[in-house]
């Protein structure tokens, strides 16, 4: 199986590589704006590195999965020199360890099935591949990850998250309601990220696991984050936009838990 990586500009240019773009579909006209869509074939993740704040030299890497928006951070110190094949190293152990804490978190299935998925994930063996691609709506779902980064650095005055506040985040932004567009029907559908990623591996990993709880088609932990509502999209229909979720509700939820 193989495991792809597509790296926006911004991160190409940091890393010093020149990838290869991804070949133009038929009947499209523009270059490195593919759609990604993770199949059994293929796992797909787009990448992109923000600046904390100017002028720190802190970062911040977010990876994003194209069908579940399922994120990941990585924190990069400052002045640190980074080659593809230490980030490659980190998004593979990154995102299955993102897995399992949101797993735990959100209580979907039992801990002992957690066990078992991520040891039926280490045996597929992930054939790597790095592209420069910007998908654009992935892209708003990224770019709303990192407007939250930047948001709590400026409002905690630190030049960085720490992991386990990156954690924290993600674990709230995958467990949410998200909304995208289905590239079948055109239609926006409501999902959340942590239940599409783990079905997705159900199906790669050929396993069928004891769901604690039903999926719930876009219902959220809303009440357990105090009741953290996305925009509305008959009125917000962009891609950033569509997904943007109330960061006084996070707040209060890390609030409850000091």
């Amino acid at each position: 199986m193989r495991l792809q990586f597509s790296a926006s500009n911004a991160l190409n240019k940091w890393l010093e590589q020149d990838l290869p773009r991804l070949p133009v579909p038929q009947g499209k006209k523009q270059a490195g704006v593919n759609t990604l869509t993770s199949d059994q074939a293929t796992m797909r993740w787009q990448v992109h590195i923000i600046d904390n704040q100017y002028p720190s030299q802190e970062k911040t890497i977010i990876a994003c999965e194209a069908n579940s928006r399922f994120i990941t951070f990585i924190p990069v110190p400052a002045f640190s020199l980074w080659l593809l094949e230490d980030i490659t190293e980190l998004l593979a152990e990154k995102w299955h360890l993102m897995l399992a804490t949101t797993l735990e978190s959100y209580q979907l299935i039992p801990r002992s099935d957690i066990a078992v998925l991520l040891a039926a994930l280490d045996n597929i063996y992930f054939d790597i591949l790095w592209v420069k691609n910007t998908d654009l709506s992935i892209n708003g779902h990224i770019s709303d990850a990192g407007l939250w980064v930047e948001q709590m650095i400026r409002e905690q005055k630190v030049r960085s998250l720490s992991p386990a506040q990156l954690a924290e985040l993600a674990i709230y932004l995958n467990t949410s309601v998200k909304r995208a567009t289905n590239k079948t029907t055109g239609r926006k559908d409501r999902f959340i990220p942590i239940e599409r990623l783990l079905a997705y591996c159900e199906t790669i990993t050929r396993i069928k696991l004891s769901h604690k709880v039903e999926f719930n088609a876009g219902k959220s932990m809303s009440d357990k984050w105090d009741n953290a509502k996305p925009a509305d999209p008959a009125t917000t229909d962009s891609a950033i936009t569509d997904n943007v979720i109330d960061l006084n509700a996070f707040r209060r939820s890390m609030l409850g838990k000091s």
